[in-house]
């Protein structure tokens, strides 16, 4: 009885791979020093609410239901002080360890406070409250930097590029807010979809959108904070997933038009 008490505070809750073919006190042995099972899941940047419950629900056995239900519950979202009826946005995208026999709620938690603790960081706190913006305007221009961005040393860049134009008072004009709101997967953009109107329409309208596009990775959050200190005001894809810079729009037109001519010339040889 005594060696049964002295196991039982050594253990530990969760899901165990156990070895075959172990006596009892074997077993008590093994449990009393083995660890959790650990599942890792992966949670790509820039996805939205429901990739993420998906992925989470198939690969930790989870309703996905209950999850979406909480990600649009203004209570649940307000229980981390996130004054809003949708968590998107704060689902940090990033690879998770989690033990088998988490809850919905305890795993929507782990990735929310992990947004919240890198706008916890002090270098965090004063590069935020030096640009001005709340957290969920950061999080808004991060998730739109998410969708544009391809390679990490633009980032910032990209960033510093739609800071300047939203303190020159100009409509962002950002392709990835056309894309959230037109219907199925990313394609190239029409004349007639920058025409919809609606409030994430950045083509359309002033300022930042309603909210988050999508779930930015830490990489734009920090690009969108620690921004690069540059002039620029426009920037065009090359087309293989970089883009030019310019500080005035005739330098813009210019690039525009030699990419437009290239990518003319591509098509033909096709």
């Amino acid at each position: 009885m005594g060696q049964a008490k002295r196991y039982r505070k050594k253990l530990q809750a969760g899901h165990f791979y156990v070895p075959e073919n172990l006596n009892s006190v074997q077993l008590a042995t093994f449990l009393s020093q083995a660890k959790p099972a650990e599942i890792n899941v992966t949670l790509i940047e820039g996805w939205d609410n429901y990739q993420i419950t998906e992925q989470l629900a198939n690969s930790l056995d989870l309703n996905r239901r209950i999850m979406d239900s909480l990600c649009a519950d203004s209570g649940f979202c307000n229980s981390f002080g996130i004054d809003k009826n949708n968590l998107i946005g704060y689902l940090l995208p990033d690879t998770y360890a989690f033990h088998k026999g988490f809850t919905e709620t305890e795993v929507l938690s782990v990735l929310v406070n992990r947004t919240l603790s890198v706008f916890a960081q002090d270098s965090v706190k004063r590069a935020v409250e030096a640009i001005n913006y709340s957290r969920d305007q950061i999080l808004t221009l991060a998730s739109i930097v998410e969708g544009e961005a391809i390679f990490d040393d633009e980032r910032a860049t990209i960033a510093a590029v739609y800071l300047n134009r939203l303190k020159k008072g100009m409509r962002l004009q950002a392709d990835p807010t056309i894309q959230y709101i037109i219907d199925g997967p990313p394609r190239r953009l029409l004349y007639k979809d920058l025409e919809i109107d609606s409030p994430y329409n950045t083509y359309k309208y002033y300022g930042l959108p309603p909210g988050p596009i999508n779930n930015p990775g830490l990489k734009s959050i920090l690009a969108t904070i620690f921004a690069e200190k540059v002039k620029y005001l426009y920037f065009v894809a090359r087309g293989d997933g970089r883009h030019t810079f310019s500080n005035t729009l005739k330098e813009h037109n210019r690039a525009k038009l030699a990419f437009d001519k290239i990518r003319r010339d591509v098509r033909r040889q096709r």
